[in-house]
């Protein structure tokens, strides 16, 4: 069946056309009964206004075009949550597209985003490469980064401050008698790793603790990463380490299970502590200590700046939302 269109709208409300197109609009001069009734009729045809023909007119589509890294991890579900919540409330609805931590996907799903003529992009780099970053800003398209930022590309970004997330797991597992504290990290190119290392790193530092190099493990994203990751820590270990930091909650079920499966118990050989404080992690067996990411602010804030950039305002915003430890039974 061919696309509906505003022509199929008025002959069957019996309306002209621009009757209906001020009442799909919202248009103030249309009767109220009348808006009702080609409300009505279009929904029960069906039909769906041509966004892009719109955006010709407008310059406008009203799309903010939303890439994320892994929309399966409940910290990317929960902040796009709130990206569309916020959208929504400001009158902009948004095409989601995941690229599954791959860097071509991430080019296709830009190339994407600029064939739909969304309005803006909200985007969770890949970070193994930043030329779609930077085709963005060639193209002139408000962009604002979601969670993850580039040190040498001067961008907008919303993120929460991951160094002061590090320093807190770390201290607080000091604090509790640790010394041996393995870091089960996220890959070396990933902005929020490299800046809860540093936080990781200063803390022990700040407590007199060397740095040991054969605790740190890196490239951890998943589940199962965090599941071989801690296979590896305490395979043939006479003196295996007795607290582990994990760069998310998703990557810490893993290493529970790991532990689990090793014989030993959380928290009593091993302290365990999260990041991100994903829903699930309070409902656990043990309850997961861990760095709370205020996921919903975050995406309130970015949809907020990038509304004003496309708006037409100047601004650059560089954001870091500070961050809590919520301690449970797993530490």
């Amino acid at each position: 069946m061919d696309q509906l269109t505003i022509r199929d709208v008025a002959l069957e409300a019996g309306v002209s056309i621009n009757t209906v197109s001020r009442a799909l609009n919202n248009k103030p001069d249309v009767n109220a009964e009348t808006r009702r009734h080609v409300l009505e009729v279009a929904r029960r045809l069906g039909y769906k206004p041509n966004r892009l023909a719109r955006g010709l007119r407008s310059n406008k589509t009203s799309v903010i075009g939303v890439i994320v890294a892994d929309v399966a991890n409940p910290f990317f579900s929960a902040v796009v949550k709130a990206m569309d919540r916020a959208a929504r409330a400001l009158g902009y609805s948004i095409i989601l597209q995941d690229t599954g931590e791959d860097y071509k996907s991430e080019e296709e799903a830009v190339r994407v985003a600029q064939l739909e003529q969304v309005d803006g992009v909200l985007i969770s780099p890949v970070q193994t490469d930043k030329k779609s970053i930077l085709s963005l800003q060639k193209a002139g398209i408000p962009f604002v980064l979601v969670a993850r930022h580039f040190a040498d590309c001067d961008t907008d970004y919303v993120v929460a401050d991951d160094v002061q997330g590090g320093y807190l797991a770390t201290a607080h597992l000091v604090d509790r008698g640790h010394s041996r504290i393995a870091l089960v990290n996220g890959p070396a190119w990933n902005s929020s790793a490299n800046e809860r290392f540093r936080g990781y790193a200063k803390a022990l530092k700040d407590r007199g603790i060397p740095l040991d190099e054969c605790l740190i493990r890196t490239g951890a994203l998943t589940m199962e990463d965090g599941y071989a990751h801690a296979k590896s820590l305490l395979k043939g270990r006479a003196a295996h380490p007795t607290a582990l930091f994990a760069f998310s909650d998703y990557v810490a079920l893993g290493v529970m299970q790991a532990v689990r499966e090793a014989g030993l118990r959380v928290p009593g050989d091993i302290a365990v502590v999260g990041y991100d404080d994903i829903d699930f992690s309070s409902w656990l067996e043990t309850p997961l200590t861990t760095v709370q990411v205020p996921k919903r602010r975050i995406g309130e804030e970015v949809v907020a700046l990038l509304v004003r950039k496309m708006e037409g305002e100047e601004c650059r915003e560089q954001i870091k939302l500070p961050v809590e430890l919520v301690v449970r039974s797993s530490s």
